[in-house]
């Protein structure tokens, strides 16, 4: 099948480096050797397909062989030299082998130069019937070795060198990539492109954080035409296709924002969920996914799919790698969750969320999390000992401006209270998750728990009247409700539980439907 520039890795290999004498057209001068330009090429066999040597413009050493023909050894077919930019000239000799059909690089230059295409590797990796007789239906490697060593009883093999060199992998099981021509369907970009720019550009669809906005657009510079057909067994078959070619995935997948809501159909649920309002993902897949799901939006819908994109870390394993089921490096949740509670792990994941950077998984995340929950648990705990003592008669909790007499302990926590709630919100807002979270602990902790439940401790032991009693279990209690709604969407279930068990006046079903806190 076909494969996406995206869908493949490099791996380092160990090769040779061939370096082959081509022949340069003309009458030999008599008494004078054969003149040759040499070739530097990790694939001998694929000569058998080539059109042109290419040189670097700029190259001095090969400016008056410019225009000039070589014999193509073994074929000996007639091809031109030429000059291209995309030559290196450092690599080899500086003078490189032209194969169209079987190099990508090689096929921008041909495309440039109008030069013909000849296939001699088929899809069975066999050698096909457009190279001489000799070398026909042998694998690559075999026709590798037989041209070796045909090109050596010419004398056209000037020298050998070790090399170590990049080579194309599939992704998914890593085999080496034999790069062939074949008839694919593609999708003309530029219109596309420019949609996709121009959305993220005014604005209309904002990315969080905003950095990544450069990975976007350099993805949409000189963008290619989209190769969206395939060769398997399964996916969309292509409508227009008369064959068995079915769609790229993820031309699938980016329709996914209305495709799943009834679209073609003008279904109640597609006016009412397109567009969403945030889509979460990798920054991986930026251009696999999120520029394709724009202009697809914008294309079929003219709307755009959401308004704002969350970038995501990775979380990797101690050694920084990538996690993997098949290497068994992958971390079950169920396990963590088993082992320090659902809202440990939780609070602990979102606290590594700070700024879309990679981060390393540890386990001391999960014990964190669990020693905060205990915490939340037990300063809940102090402050409902205190407000259902024995004649405590108190309704209303909601502070307002109806407490007079508010010690410095408690107009300070309550300054801290307004700041924690303006900078969550912030946060939120600006999808800082891991920010939100750090600063939700410190003021919980370190303000509330360490600093006022202290101060307020000593305020209800030398109460002078049952009034500055009740003001400090009420500033207790307003505390403790607005800091269970702010940590509510990071700590779900203790939050709830004991949100449930508080006796306050006119409280909802659930902390989830609460109204969010607000700074006095």
């Amino acid at each position: 099948t076909s494969l996406s520039d995206f869908e493949l890795e490099h791996g380092e290999e160990k090769a040779k480096l061939w370096y082959i004498k081509y022949p340069i057209k003309g009458q030999k001068p008599k008494n004078k050797k054969q003149e040759f330009i040499t070739v530097a090429t990790t694939r001998p066999e694929t000569m058998l397909g080539d059109t042109a040597v290419a040189v670097n413009p700029k190259d001095k050493r090969y400016k008056k062989l410019i225009g000039q023909h070589v014999i193509l050894p073994l074929v000996r077919r007639e091809i031109p030299i030429i000059s291209d930019r995309l030559v290196d000239s450092e690599f080899g000799t500086g003078a490189v082998k032209v194969t169209p059909a079987h190099d990508l690089r090689d096929y921008e230059i041909a495309t440039s130069h109008n030069l013909e295409s000849i296939q001699v590797i088929d899809d069975k990796n066999k050698i096909t019937k457009e190279a001489p007789e000799k070398y026909r239906n042998l694998s690559t490697s075999e026709a590798r070795e037989k041209v070796v060593k045909d090109l050596e009883s010419l004398g056209l093999i000037q020298k050998v060198e070790d090399l170590i060199h990049q080579v194309p992998q599939c992704y998914r099981c890593s085999r080496k990539i034999e790069i062939i021509p074949s008839e694919q369907w593609f999708l003309a970009m530029d219109k596309l492109a420019k949609m996709a720019e121009k959305e993220v550009k005014s604005g209309k669809v904002r990315f969080h954080p905003k950095r990544f906005e450069k990975v976007y657009f350099d993805r949409l510079k000189n963008i290619r035409d989209w190769c969206i057909s395939r060769q398997l067994w399964w996916g969309h078959k292509i409508p227009v296709s008369g064959s068995e070619d079915v769609l790229d995935t993820w031309f699938s997948s980016a329709l996914w924002p209305f495709a799943t809501l009834g679209w073609p159909k003008k279904t109640k649920d597609l006016k009412t969920f397109y567009p969403n309002d945030v889509l979460s993902t990798g920054r991986d897949i930026i251009h696999l996914w999120i520029q394709r799901m724009i202009f697809s939006g914008m294309e079929f819908m003219k709307k755009k799919p959401f308004e704002d994109v969350y970038y995501h870390p990775t979380i990797l394993t101690k050694e920084g790698k990538r996690m993997s089921k098949s290497l068994g490096t992958g971390i079950d949740p169920l396990v963590l969750i088993e082992k320090y509670g659902a809202d440990a792990t939780r609070f602990g994941l979102a606290w590594y969320l700070t700024g879309g950077q990679d981060v390393r998984f540890s386990e001391d995340s999960g014990v964190m999390g669990r020693k905060f929950c205990n915490k939340i648990w037990n300063a809940s705990r102090f402050v409902l000992l205190q407000i259902q003592v024995p004649g405590s008669k108190i309704k209303d909790y909601s502070l307002g401006s109806k407490i007079k007499g508010f010690t410095p302990a408690d107009k300070k926590v309550l300054k801290d209270l307004d700041k924690i709630i303006k900078s969550v919100d912030k946060d939120l807002e600006n999808f800082r998750f891991g920010k939100a979270a750090q600063n939700l602990y410190d003021f919980f902790w370190h303000v509330f728990c360490d600093k006022y439940i202290e101060e307020a401790k000593l305020q209800i032991k030398n109460a002078k009247s049952k009034t500055e009693r009740e003001n400090t279990e009420k500033v207790l209690l307003y505390i403790l409700l607005n800091s269970l709604k702010l940590l509510h969407p990071f700590i779900p279930f203790i939050t709830e539980e004991i949100y449930q068990g508080l006796p306050i006046k006119n409280k909802k079903k659930s902390l989830m439907v609460e109204d969010w806190p607000h700074s006095r």
